[in-house]
C-alpha cells in the first residue's frame, strides 16, 4: 500500500470503530500494523507524512507504532525534533510524544540531554514542556532515571516560566523525582519555597509523605 492508501485505510478503520478513545485507537493500530513497511527508513518517511497531516488521532497511531517497532535509533532523532517543533501544539500530544518517543531516546542516548536543555529555551510552550516531561520514564511508574543534577538544571531553567502547562510539567518532574531522590528534592523544596510557583510546589509535593507535605506547605 502507498501512503495515501494507508491513510484511507486508517480513516475507514476509525469510521468502523466509532469513538476515537484509547481502546479504539489500539484496535486501529493493530489492524493497520501488518500493512506497514518492514524497512525502518521507509517507515519513518511514511510517519513523517502522517504527522504532517496534523491530525491528532493519526499522530497517536504513529507514536504507538514507534513504540511497538522500537524505533529508538539516533538516526531518527531529526524526525522527532522536527515533529516536536512543528506539530506538538497541545499538552496531550506533547505528553504522549514524550512517553512513547522522547523519553526512550533521551534515556538511551545521554548526549541528547543537551537537546533537552535547548528545548527549555524555545519560544513554543509545548517544546518547553517536553523538557521536563521527557525525563519521566516511559512506564506507568514515571520513574526518573537521570541524575538529580540534570533534573535540577531543567527545573532551574523553567521554574519561572509563565505558562501554566510548563509549570505543571516542572512540578510533575519534581513529584516523580522525589521517588528516586527524596532527600535532594526535600532539601530543594525547603530551600526554594519562596522561589517556586504554588502550582509547581503543590505538584512537587504529591508523592511526599503526609508529614513532609504538611511541613513544607506550612513554611
Amino acid at each position: 500500500m502507498d501512503k495515501n492508501q494507508l491513510l484511507k485505510l486508517i480513516k475507514e478503520e476509525y469510521k468502523n470503530i466509532g469513538a476515537a478513545d484509547s481502546a479504539a485507537r489500539i484496535k486501529v493500530a493493530r489492524r493497520v500494523y501488518p500493512f506497514l513497511s518492514a524497512n525502518n527508513e521507509d517507515l519513518m518517511e511514511l510517519f513523517d507524512y502522517f504527522v504532517s497531516t496534523d491530525k491528532g488521532e493519526i499522530f497517536w497511531l504513529v507514536t504507538e507504532w514507534i513504540k511497538r517497532k522500537k524505533l529508538y535509533q539516533l538516526e531518527f532523532m531529526p524526525y522527532y525534533q522536527k515533529w516536536l517543533y512543528n506539530y506538538i501544539n497541545r499538552w496531550g500530544r506533547c505528553d504522549i510524544f514524550c512517553y512513547r518517543v522522547l523519553n526512550p531516546m533521551v534515556e538511551k542516548y545521554p548526549r541528547l540531554f543537551a537537546e533537552v536543555m535547548k528545548w527549555t529555551d524555545s519560544e513554543k510552550t509545548y517544546v518547553r514542556r517536553a523538557a521536563p516531561v521527557s525525563l519521566l520514564e516511559s512506564t506507568r511508574s514515571f520513574k526518573v532515571n537521570i541524575s538529580f543534577d540534570k533534573v535540577l538544571k531543567v527545573v532551574e531553567k523553567l521554574k519561572d516560566d509563565e505558562e501554566i502547562h510548563v509549570q505543571k510539567g516542572v512540578g510533575w518532574l519534581l513529584k516523580y523525582t522525589y521517588l528516586s531522590y527524596p532527600k535532594e528534592v526535600y532539601n530543594y523544596l525547603k530551600n526554594n519555597v519562596d522561589n517556586l510557583s504554588r502550582v509547581i510546589f503543590r505538584y512537587a509535593l504529591e508523592k511526599t509523605p503526609d508529614h513532609i507535605k504538611s511541613e513544607l506547605m506550612n513554611l
